[in-house]
């Protein structure tokens, strides 16, 4: 099966969305999502690994999210689901991920296809070319949420 260039359409939702959490990763830490406190992220999040990156877990008191190392690791669940995008998409064991923008620091990938949905954001400090090493530690939390049936394909 030939599968096609992982690229869909943006829509203003997605933009807005994507600005959002712009502004988030600017503050002085973490911030909860929206939905954190949804049952599917409590579930999901009890998939949380003991390390990412080799890095073991550290304190994050964040509603509906998990860390690792220092600098932090952070993955956050409860966001809402992304709309279709062209950004760049790739598949981690089964589950999508977007990645809103490589060059940016940290590195933010977000689950498509999955809603509530969540989010890995992992500094540069640990490697641009690690980043993504760390959604195979993350997947178990990413495969837990509730499918919403979009594929990047």
């Amino acid at each position: 099966m030939h599968r096609r260039p992982r690229l869909i359409l943006l829509a203003p939702a997605a933009l807005a969305a994507g600005g959002a959490l712009a502004l988030a990763a600017c503050s002085d830490g973490p911030q909860s999502a929206p939905r954190a406190d949804d049952p599917a992220c409590t579930r999901a999040l009890a998939a949380a690994p003991p390390a990412v990156l080799g890095r073991g877990r550290t304190r994050l008191d964040v509603r509906g999210a998990a860390a690792w190392g220092d600098p932090r690791i952070v993955l956050r669940c409860g966001l809402p689901a992304l709309a279709p995008t062209t950004e760049q998409c790739l598949t981690v064991d089964g589950v999508d991920w977007v990645i809103a923008d490589p060059d940016a620091d940290p590195v933010v990938f977000t689950a498509y296809g999955r809603e509530p949905t969540a989010e890995l954001s992992v500094p540069t400090a640990y490697g641009r070319s690690a980043a993504s090493g760390a959604l195979v530690d993350v997947v178990a939390v990413a495969r837990a949420l509730p499918s919403n049936g979009r594929t990047c394909d």
